[in-house]
């Protein structure tokens, strides 16, 4: 990003030319929100290496933009197989567990999957919406957009719970956020309006509707690691 400057545009669809100055627009993400048991820290701390599976109850729940969310999935079970935990077949946990003779027997599920943990996807949202009225020069200085004006975008929020089968017991409760963009987003802004500016030279209030796959995926990555985090620190 270079230095602040302005700078007098054509605007096609404004269809008007007028001076601008050029800054960049930052969201700050909301904190994660955790609620862990002692009776969790007491597993991790007595399990090296925790058989887990991933269940995903509501996959009306999961939003991501395309009828295929196994990238998704996948991208969840490989951040734990790589830190060391067993992970379990969805599938076949799946079809065991529609076994009527165990439904309401978790110790029984626990014995015949021969699994301690099941991490719930209970909801993947990629259409919260974020919204500032403050953008910064490229200089670092903070600006506030005139008039009243403000630039939204649309940010992800991710829910996990966390199940020791066994006990039959809610362990942990995990929400984690994504606001957009995190490096940094152009703008433009006026007396009267502020844009999003892109490479291709245009201009828009609203950027896109909800967070692209790609970054979807490295935000459920990140989230995901968070968690193993978290649940690792409970060993200490």
């Amino acid at each position: 990003m270079g230095s602040r400057n302005t700078i007098c545009l054509i605007i096609i669809s404004l269809t008007a030319v007028g001076c601008y100055y050029q800054g960049y627009v930052k969201f700050d993400a909301h904190e994660p929100e955790i609620v862990q048991t002692d009776r969790l820290k007491e597993f991790m701390k007595n399990n090296k290496s925790p058989k887990i599976v991933l269940r995903v109850p509501n996959p009306e729940l999961i939003a991501t933009g395309t009828e295929n969310n196994d990238p998704i999935y996948n991208a969840i079970e490989n951040e734990f197989i790589k830190a060391g935990y067993r992970v379990r077949d969805r599938a076949l946990f799946e079809e065991i567990l529609s076994s009527s003779e165990i439904k309401t027997n978790y110790e029984d599920i626990s014995r015949k999957t021969d699994t301690d943990l099941i991490l719930e996807l209970q909801k993947l949202d990629t259409e919260v919406n974020y919204e500032t009225n403050k953008y910064y020069t490229y200089d670092g200085k903070e600006r506030v957009f005139p008039v009243n004006n403000f630039l939204r975008a649309p940010g992800a929020e991710v829910r996990f719970k966390l199940v020791l089968i066994k006990e039959n017991e809610l362990a942990g409760s995990f929400i984690f956020h994504y606001a957009p963009c995190p490096n940094g987003c152009d703008v433009v802004v006026s007396m009267s309006d502020v844009f999003y500016k892109f490479e291709e030279g245009t201009y828009e209030n609203y950027p896109y509707q909800s967070v692209e796959i790609n970054t979807l995926e490295e935000f459920i990555k990140s989230a995901t690691g968070d968690l193993i985090s978290r649940l690792e620190n409970m060993r200490y």
